[in-house]
C-alpha cells in the first residue's frame, strides 16, 4: 500500500465526505514583489466585468455594481473542499522539501511556489492587515503568500513525515537518525513527542472543530450529531490530514504502519497475510529469548 493510499484511507475511516465542505479558492495570476532571498505574492484583482450604467437625474451616467459582483473575481480560478477533493495534499506539500533549490536561489524556489498556489492555493498564514504573526486574529488572506514562510512550512511538514516515519522504522535507522535519544525506544519517544507537539500546535491555531446534525426527512428529528472540522488556512487542512493519518487504526506488524480499513473486521491488526505472518515470528521470537 503506498502512503498515498493510506492518506485516503485515513481519511475515509475518519469522516464522510458530507462533513467536508469547507472551502478554498484558487487564483490563476500573482504580483511579485522580489527581496534579497524572499519574495511577496498577492493574487491580482480582476473586474468580471458585470458593472452596469444607470442614469442620473441630471442626465450623466455612472457605473452600478450589483451584489453578485462584490464577491466575484475574474482572477478566482476554482473552488474547491481541500479534505474531500485532495485528501493526500499534506504528503504532497511535505515532499516539495525534496526540490527545494535552497534559500540562495530565489527564482527556483518561486516557480516551484508559484505551480503550487496556482494549483491549490496559498497557504493562507498572512492576515489582510500585512501581520504573519499567528497569535494575531483577524480576516485571513486567500490571496497573498510568502515566499520565505512557505518553504519554512514545506520542511517542518516533511519534518513531520519524518518523525512519524520513525516510530515503526528499523532500529538501524533510527540509530543514524538526527532525532534525540540513546535507545531505540527512546528515540521512538523523542518522535512521538515532537509530532504531538507540532501538530497540536497547527491543529489549535489553524483549524476548528465543526458539528453536523443529521436531520430525518419524514420527521424532521435529529437522527444523529456528527463532529468534523474545518480550517482558517490551507496549511491547517493539510495538517487534519496528518492527524486523520496518525490517528486511524494501524497495522500492529514491525515496520509496518499501514491503515486498516473502516469496513474490516474490528478486531483486525494486521493490513495483509504477510505482515499478519510478520506480527506472529516477531512475537515467536520475543517469547524465545
Amino acid at each position: 500500500m503506498t502512503e498515498i493510499e493510506n492518506f485516503i484511507r485515513a481519511r475515509d475511516n475518519e469522516t464522510d465526505d458530507r462533513y467536508l465542505d469547507t472551502g478554498w479558492t484558487v487564483f490563476r495570476d500573482f504580483d511579485v514583489e522580489k527581496t534579497e532571498h524572499g519574495a511577496h505574492l498577492r493574487a491580482k484583482w480582476r473586474d468580471p466585468g458585470l458593472s452596469r450604467y444607470r442614469t442620473r437625474p441630471d442626465g450623466s451616467e455612472e457605473r452600478s455594481y450589483s451584489a453578485e459582483w462584490l464577491s466575484m473575481d475574474d482572477n478566482a480560478g476554482r473552488s474547491y473542499a481541500p479534505l474531500r477533493d485532495e485528501p493526500d495534499l499534506f504528503l504532497r506539500f511535505a515532499s516539495l522539501a525534496e526540490q527545494d533549490p535552497g534559500i540562495e536561489d530565489r527564482d527556483g524556489r518561486l516557480e516551484i511556489t508559484e505551480k503550487w498556489i496556482k494549483t491549490y492555493g496559498v497557504l493562507g498564514l498572512a492576515y489582510e492587515n500585512g501581520s504573519k504573526h499567528e497569535l494575531v486574529y483577524g480576516w485571513r488572506s486567500v490571496r497573498m503568500e510568502n515566499l520565505l514562510l512557505f518553504w519554512e512550512e514545506v520542511h517542518r511538514a516533511a519534518d513531520c513525515m519524518t518523525v512519524f516515519r520513525a516510530r515503526t522504522a528499523p532500529a538501524r535507522m533510527l540509530k543514524h537518525s538526527n532525532i534525540p535519544g540513546k535507545t531505540t525506544a527512546e528515540k521512538r519517544k523523542s518522535a512521538a513527542q515532537l509530532l504531538t507537539s507540532q501538530l497540536n500546535s497547527k491543529l489549535q491555531h489553524e483549524c476548528y472543530p465543526k458539528l453536523y446534525y443529521e436531520v430525518l426527512r419524514d420527521t424532521g428529528e435529529t437522527a444523529d450529531v456528527v463532529e468534523s472540522w474545518g480550517f482558517r488556512s490551507l496549511l491547517g487542512a493539510m495538517y487534519v490530514q496528518l492527524m486523520w493519518r496518525i490517528k486511524s487504526r494501524q497495522c500492529q506488524a514491525p515496520g509496518c504502519n499501514n491503515i486498516i480499513g473502516l469496513h474490516e473486521r474490528s478486531d483486525k491488526e494486521t493490513c495483509s497475510r504477510r505482515c499478519k505472518q510478520r506480527r506472529k515470528d516477531h512475537r515467536d521470537r520475543e517469547a524465545a529469548k
